[in-house]
Order: structure tokens, then sequence, then C-alpha cells
């Protein structure tokens, strides 16, 4: 059933609607669609008609795999009666697991890499155009038009490729020596049946979600890509030094037999030591020169700040607001229950940088003269319990001293350590280690056919 509007009454609808969503305007003269993945306008003017139909009955193609071969894939795709047409498409299956909840995501993507429009059912259909890695999940995806070739329904159907064969036993013995605050050492030793392997390490969990956003088929080519390569294999041992304190980390070891065919990977949980005590955690704050720096070629007036955590603390925050709102930028005063819980959190993720900082600091803020501001630190102690915060007020100079303290490298980034920080400079670090250039493998980058 369809039901059509003339271009008078479609306008009159739209008036009408606009002015029930409290968007009154005055003569408007576009039309906006909003979904899930974005907006569509057009101008009114151009806009013919508005119909709304309905679709008896389910769209969708559903798909099985009935054969896996090499370079090829046969499978049966029937369509429901009220399926007209459908696209398919292949992925890693943590790809189009990453999609659940979202099928409108999932739907761009299959229009984007998939096939074309195809109008008729394949009880036997050879998909071809394919390279798949040995040992790894993959998705067949479809989805189903409708007569107006609307996307509607999503089916999929996953399969394994098989393990290769294995030249001998290769195996690689691991082991975490040196455990501290900051860091680690892994040793490995490979057997004779080892020809390469890769060791990366992470935060708990944060490897496996680079796995899927950057669109690794499986885990072993991230570790392969991002990791210390050590091939021909040999004795290895590498110490990281910049992690954080009573946090779990995990190391992935991943070896390879003389034909280049993956193992299983190795995992190694190592949890770093813990910093502070049982006290009260209490950070001191000490506010240095006003001077004039050199912000990537701009002198600016800047304050230095000096934050110290007494022993009891184990991490601690901090950030430098104004007192007043100005400009975009929310004030503390007004906010203060808000801008102290804001401080009082963890991440909100794995491996968000300058979450936390552990030793003492001396930083430089971007701050113009005679501005009243508020500089704020809070510590949790080595038992996670937050202590008071410390709350200095200060009015900047009217004039800041010319000579600068020093020129950041080019290196230098200015994290905002609250949402409301003003600008100041930390030095970045790295969780997960790069030895080059990134390689993914197990799909082609052009579109797969079926016949």
């Amino acid at each position: 059933m369809i039901r059509q509007f003339t271009k008078t009454a479609s306008l009159a609808l739209l008036l009408f609607a606009t002015a029930a969503a409290g968007m009154a305007q005055t003569n408007p003269n576009r039309l906006l669609v909003k979904t899930a993945t974005g907006q569509k306008g057009y101008l009114v003017e151009r806009v013919e008609d508005l119909s709304f139909a309905k679709v008896e009955g389910e769209v969708k193609a559903s798909v099985e795999v009935l054969n896996i071969g090499e370079g090829e894939l046969t499978v049966n795709v029937q369509r429901s009666e009220a399926c007209q047409a459908f696209r398919l498409a292949l992925f890693p299956k943590n790809i189009v697991e990453a999609y659940d909840g979202n099928p409108e995501h999932l739907i761009n993507k299959v229009e984007a890499e998939g096939t074309e429009l195809l109008y008729q059912d394949f009880p036997e259909g050879k998909l071809s155009g394919i390279e798949l890695e040995p040992s790894t999940s993959y998705s067949v995806v479809t989805v189903g038009y409708d007569q107006y070739e609307i996307p509607c329904g999503i089916s999929r159907a996953d399969f394994r490729t098989s393990n290769p064969d294995i030249v001998g036993n290769p195996m690689v013995n691991t082991s975490i020596t040196d455990v501290g605050n900051y860091g680690f050492t892994v040793n490995c030793k490979p057997n004779a049946d080892v020809a390469g392997y890769a060791v990366v390490t992470g935060e708990k969990g944060l490897c496996q979600m680079y796995c899927t956003a950057f669109g690794f088929a499986n885990f072993g080519d991230l570790v392969k890509a991002w990791g210390l390569t050590v091939e021909p294999a040999a004795d290895f041992s590498h110490t990281w030094n910049d992690m954080g304190p009573d946090m779990d980390y995990e190391v992935f070891v991943q070896a390879w037999d003389a034909n280049g065919n993956f193992i299983d990977c190795d995992t190694i949980p190592v949890h770093t030591l813990a910093k502070g005590g049982e006290g009260a955690a209490v950070v001191d704050i000490q506010l240095g020169e006003y001077k004039l720096q050199d912000w990537w070629g701009e002198m600016l007036p800047s304050q230095f700040i000096t934050f110290t955590p007494n022993d009891q603390t184990g991490a601690y925050r901090y950030t430098v607001c104004y007192a007043q709102d100005h400009g975009e930028l929310q004030g503390y005063d007004g906010h203060e229950e808000e801008t102290l819980a804001e401080l009082c959190s963890e991440p909100p993720m794995a491996g968000m940088a300058y979450w936390f900082n552990y030793e003492p600091l001396t930083t430089d803020f971007q701050i113009d003269p005679n501005s009243e501001c508020v500089a704020i630190a809070v510590g949790k102690n080595g038992k996670n319990e937050w202590g008071e915060p410390t709350i200095v007020r200060f009015t900047t100079p009217a004039k800041a001293a010319s000579a600068p303290a020093f020129a950041p490298s080019a290196s230098v980034v200015r994290p905002s350590c609250g949402v409301r920080s003003l600008p100041n400079r930390v030095s970045p670090s790295s969780v997960v280690k790069d030895n080059g250039g990134m390689v993914r493998r197990g799909m082609k980058p052009h579109r797969i056919t079926l016949r």
C-alpha cells in the first residue's frame, strides 16, 4: 500500500512537522532527512512529492557457506518473497562483530565494499576475487533490498578457514622479569623450528580493540605488523619503561614456521607494581615564573606551575582553568562539584594517555595577563582512595617576562588534562610499540564477484 501526497500537500506536511518539532522558521526551504548514519538534505523547490509505502513480509537474502576452496567460496543465497535484490560482502568476522547494534553502518560498509545489486538466487554461487588467510574466521554478509531499492534485512554466515600444516614444532619460551612501577622486561627463547616471531605489548584489551579498529583479519597479523620483529629467530630481550603503575598489561608473542604460517599466539599477562601508601594522598601546587614562551613560532605568556605528589600518592590528576566563564571555556566558580568529579575519575577506556600523572611535574600553561585562574590537583593513594583536592587561586601578572624558559620541539603536544583546562605541554609517550608500516592481510582491496 502506498500513500502519495501532492507537492502542495507534501510541503504543508513538512511545514506542520517542522512547527510541531519546535523548529518554527520563516518559509523553510530545505527538507532534511536524518538517519542513524547521518543527514541528507533537499531543496524544497525540487521535491516533487513525499510518499509513504508499506511492504509486506521480510526482506532478506539468506546465505549459507557450502564450500571453502582455493581463492573461491561456494555459497547458497536465497531471497525472501519480498526481497527483490541483494548485495553480498565478505569481511573478517571480528570486523562484522564490531557493527553489532549498528546495522545502518554495516549496510553502508556492504554497499561500499560488496557486490553490485544482484536480482536472482544463487543455489551454488561462486564467490571469487577473494584471498583468505588460514586459521581465520570470516563472515559472508548480505543485505536485502525491496522493490524501492531500500536496504532492509541483514543475513550472515560465519566460517573459519582450516589450519595450515606447520613445519616442525615451533615454540617460543617467554618469561617476564624486572617488573617495576613503570615497566618490565620480556625475554624470548625460540626453538630451532621457529623461523621468526614478533612481540608487542599494550594495556589489557587494548590490542584486541585495535585489531578490529584497524581492520586486521586475525590477531597474529597485528602482532607481526606492529610488534618488535625477530627474523631470523634468535634469543631476544626488551624492556618497556613507559608504562603506568598498578596496571594490567598483556605481552603477545606471535611465531611462525619456515613457510610463514602462524602458530597460536602466546599471551602473557603482566601487572606493574603499585605506587603510594595507605595514607592520604596530597598533591602540592607551586606557582612558578610567568614568561613569554615559544608556542609554535608565536611568543605567548605562560604560567609555570609545579605539581608534587606526596609519598602516599599512587596517581594524580590536575587542571588549570579560569575562575569565571571565559568565552567557550567554562569557569571553575559555580561548577566546583562537576570539576572535582571529572578529576576524581578513572579512564573511560584503555589506552587513555595523560589521564594520570605519577611523578612531580613542572609544566607551563598559556594564560593571558591579568587572568584570574584556579589550579587544582587531586591524587589517590595505593588503595585507590582519592584524597582531598589542593586548590590554588591566582591571578597572572600584568606583563610576562621576556626571557623564554624553553622552546618546545616539534614532537611536543598539548593535551588537556581536564575538560576545561587551559593549554599546557606534556611530552607524549606510546604504550603499543610499532616496528614500521602496517600490513593488512586477509582481504583484497577490490570488489568481489558472485556468479
